[in-house]
């Protein structure tokens, strides 16, 4: 059933304040608009009236943000959870801020700017306000009442004041005009009830939570203390630091002048002292100075929310859509955190579980191996893939004329010369699908510990194709598409679109927004369980980080064993269907805090047990 045959109704929620520790706040009214009436319910008149409204076939509900009213239901009636995803499972539940979203992505425009009526630029945001200006042409004022609902908690809503009434039915009212005005861009809608349940999935991480260690957090904050006192005594032995603690940009300019003949500069000619380019520099006051910053950066976005994690639990933000069709976090990011020893030490289970950190086995390139099957009808990637063939190992082999077999044996014997040509191989396998050429991957590599010249770089890249035939015809085929006056493309399985597109991005998509299609949907099929089947060996866990192709998961201490293999299992098999012709494989880990070099350990009866690697015993050690 299509959303043209349902009763549109836009709902909103109003509520108590948001607290750190409390995403999912005291629930005070819910508005409705359907298009023939607006409404109030206060939360003491709401009975089993939800549970019907949800459960309707015949009703598609729309929010804008709807996974935060949908939350702050269930954490206000939890009966109320198993028809939330009935009607998830439907298709039932849509977002106009997540449909604004795709309709941007997909004619080029997300985060863009546009121009007004009186030809002023604007930002493109994605509150309900930002998205009524830009399409209804209506200035939302901001009133009072939004921040003050807890004072009506239990007022009748026909003693409320007009003011109060009023703004929480606008709310709906916008809600619905939005979604009738997006309709006339229905063909980019396609993915938005898809991306309508990752939405709520995420945001169930994020009202959950995690929490950590205090005495972790001390010695990390500890250990910044001590970088921090060591590199500004290096610093100004150097002449970098100045007597008053203020960097002297001009000598450390003149350094990397020194070191680097060719330094990279700035649009406006000055030698660039960014991490990158600290990087390539052999000096030990500049080293010194990379290091400061490094401590820097983790004081300045780290800190704050690892202290806040010891009495409360961290609720980072997800945005379940980004153009590529990943997703991104913040406060703080937990995709991509800090590199720095101790920081992912720092995060721990709650008492009672253990953490479960599941991941695919180089899923991108099972994803670019089964888009390369339906668009050529075959992929050697495809075949060695599911021979169960390593394809790092393979194209080390072919590029040091080995055969696989040869090339096997040679890393069970420990042999370091294949063991870095395999390093460099995934390097190539990870960066040549993007469309990068042999110049840019050479930075590329630098970030895998490999350095080349660019004779190698364009010998590996020979290499490549020669192991992978079909990413000729790949880039023939993405070229066409981007010499197309929209240069845009349609998603394999989720029919998402993406305009706006340059040949590198075009190469990266197809890959890249198939698996992140997959993993989200993975990730909702594990929420799924987790929250709403009693049946499910995860019931009673708890996923709480996401990270694009690895769900790290709090799991109950006395199964974690049976909802470990559960995990791994549900993330294969829904994987697999988007995947259908290219095995997945998965690997998972128990840990007693996040580690992130832990490994699959079992005991003899075939068992999940926790991991007790080096990691784990320098922490014992501590």
């Amino acid at each position: 059933m299509s959303s043209s045959d349902l009763n549109v109704c836009a709902i909103d929620t109003e509520t108590h304040l948001i607290e750190p520790g409390k995403l999912a706040p005291r629930l005070v009214c819910v508005s409705y608009c359907d298009g023939k009436q607006t409404g109030l319910l206060h939360r003491n008149d709401l009975k089993g009236q939800l549970k019907e409204f949800l459960d309707l076939r015949s009703y598609l509900i729309v929010g804008h943000n709807i996974a935060f009213d949908m939350a702050v239901l269930a954490q206000n009636d939890p009966s109320l959870i198993p028809h939330i995803f009935k009607a998830y499972n439907e298709g039932r539940i849509e977002d106009t801020q997540i449909r604004e979203q795709l309709i941007d992505i997909a004619r080029g425009r997300y985060r863009g700017v546009y121009r007004d009526a009186d030809n002023k630029k604007h930002k493109r945001e994605y509150s309900l306000s930002a998205i009524a200006k830009r399409r209804l042409k209506i200035e939302m004022e901001k009133d009072d009442w939004r921040l003050r609902y807890s004072e009506l908690t239990e007022t009748p809503i026909k003693d409320w004041p007009e003011g109060a009434k009023e703004y929480s039915r606008l709310d709906a009212q916008v809600t619905h005009e939005i979604f009738n005005h997006q309709e006339s861009e229905k063909r980019f809608l396609k993915d938005s009830t898809n991306q309508s349940r990752a939405a709520f999935a995420l945001h169930l991480l994020s009202c959950w939570g995690v929490v950590t260690d205090p005495d972790q957090v001390d010695r990390l904050a500890g250990t910044l203390e001590d970088i921090f006192e060591r590199t500004k005594d290096e610093m100004k032995s150097a002449g970098l630091l100045r007597a008053n603690g203020t960097k002297n940009l001009k000598a450390i300019r003149a350094k990397v002048q020194e070191c680097l003949s060719n330094p990279p500069r700035t649009d406006k000619g000055s030698i660039k002292t960014d991490d990158q380019t600290l990087a390539k520099c052999d000096d030990p006051g500049l080293r010194a100075l990379s290091e400061f910053k490094g401590a820097e950066k983790i004081n300045s976005t780290w800190i704050k929310h690892l202290e806040l994690g010891t009495t409360k639990p961290i609720q980072p933000y997800w945005n379940v859509l980004v153009e590529t069709g990943r997703t991104s976090c913040r406060g703080p990011n937990l995709q991509n955190p800090h590199r720095a020893p101790g920081l992912r030490e720092c995060f721990i289970p709650r008492k009672g579980f253990v953490y479960a950190a599941c991941d695919y086995s180089s899923l991108e390139m099972c994803t670019l191996a089964q888009v390369c099957l339906w668009l050529f009808g075959g992929s050697a990637l495809a075949n060695a893939i599911n021979q169960g063939i390593d394809p790092h190992l393979k194209l080390a082999a072919q590029i040091v004329g080995d055969d696989y077999e040869t090339a096997g044996d040679r890393m069970r014997a420990g042999d370091k010369e294949i063991r870095n040509v395999r390093q460099l191989a995934k390097a190539a396998n990870f960066g040549y699908p993007g469309g990068m050429g042999a110049e840019a991957f050479k930075d590329f590599a630098a970030g895998y510990g490999v350095k080349i010249d660019l004779s190698q770089s364009e010998k590996l890249r020979r290499d490549w194709f020669a192991a992978w035939p079909e990413m000729k015809k790949y880039f023939e085929h993405v070229s066409s598409v981007t010499r197309t006056p929209e240069a845009r493309l349609k998603q394999f399985v989720s029919n998402r679109y993406r305009g706006g597109l340059r040949f590198t991005s075009a190469c990266n998509s197809y890959f890249q927004g198939l698996a992140a299609d997959g993993a989200k949907a993975a990730l909702y099929s594990v929420v799924s369980k987790c929250y709403n089947d009693k049946t499910s060996a995860l019931f009673g866990s708890r996923p709480v980080m996401f990270i694009h192709d690895e769900i790290i998961a709090e799991l109950p201490q006395h199964k974690a064993s049976a909802a470990g293999e559960e995990l791994a299992r549900v993330m294969r098999e829904t994987m697999q269907t988007f995947t259908p012709d290219v095995k997945i494989g998965t690997s998972i880990a128990l840990m007693d805090r996040w580690y992130k070099d832990a490994e699959e350990t079992r005991n003899q009866n075939g068992d999940l047990i926790l991991w007790e690697g080096k990691e784990s015993e320098r922490q014992k050690e501590n």
